[in-house]
C-alpha cells in the first residue's frame, strides 16, 4: 500500500456546482487516488444570492458564486492538494487565478458540458475564454487562456493514472453524493 504522501502527489480532484431550484447552489469536490477511489470529499451548504447581489453582480454573478465563493471554499477546505482539478462548468474556471495548481474544464468530445455549448465560438463570448485544449479518452480538456502550462501538467497527471476511466463519471458521483446528503437533512 502506498503511503499518504505518495497518494496525495498522485491525487486528481473533481469539482462541480449543482443548482437546485428550491434550495440554491451546492458545490461538491471529490479527490480520487490514481486507482479512481475517493480519498476526500466535501460539499457546501446551499448558496443562494440575494436580489441585491443579482442586480449588482449582473452577468458576473455566476462566475463569482461558482468560482470565487463555492470552488475556492472547497479547495481551501481540503486536506489533500491534488496534482490537478477537473471542473465541468465554465463558470468555475475563474478559480484558476486564485490557485497555483492546474484546473481544466472537462468537455465531452462533442464540445458540450452539462448541456452548455463549449465550442471555441461559445467560449469567445465568455470572459473566461480558453484557447488551449487537448483530447484524452474521448474528452476535450481546456485550460484557462492565461494558463497554457496547465495542459502539460494535466497530461502528465493523466498518464500516471492506474486505470482508464471516464472523466465525466466522477461528476456524477458528486451529484449523487450531494443528493444523498440532501435527503439526510
Amino acid at each position: 500500500m502506498a503511503d499518504s504522501s505518495t497518494s496525495q502527489k498522485s491525487a486528481l480532484g473533481f469539482l462541480t456546482v449543482i443548482q437546485d431550484a428550491t434550495k440554491g447552489l451546492f458545490g461538491g469536490y471529490l479527490i480520487l487516488n490514481p486507482a479512481g477511489r475517493p480519498v476526500e470529499f466535501h460539499c457546501t451548504a446551499p448558496v443562494r444570492p440575494n436580489r441585491a447581489q443579482q442586480i449588482l453582480y449582473g452577468p458576473t454573478l455566476e462566475p463569482f458564486l461558482y468560482g470565487e465563493q463555492i470552488a475556492k471554499t472547497l479547495i481551501e477546505k481540503s486536506k489533500i492538494m491534488p496534482r490537478a482539478i477537473c471542473v465541468d462548468l465554465p463558470s468555475i474556471m475563474c478559480v484558476r487565478n486564485l490557485f497555483s495548481l492546474p484546473i481544466l474544464l472537462v468537455c465531452e468530445k462533442s464540445g458540450t458540458t452539462q448541456g452548455k455549448d463549449t465550442s471555441p465560438q461559445a467560449f469567445s463570448k465568455e470572459p473566461e475564454a480558453t484557447e488551449t485544449e487537448f483530447l484524452w479518452n474521448h474528452h476535450l480538456l481546456r485550460a484557462a487562456h492565461n494558463k497554457p502550462e496547465d495542459i502539460q501538467a494535466m497530461q502528465k497527471c493523466l498518464e500516471d493514472l492506474l486505470i482508464d476511466f471516464d472523466l465525466q463519471e466522477p461528476f456524477q458521483r458528486i451529484r449523487e453524493a450531494i443528493s444523498e446528503a440532501q435527503k439526510a437533512c
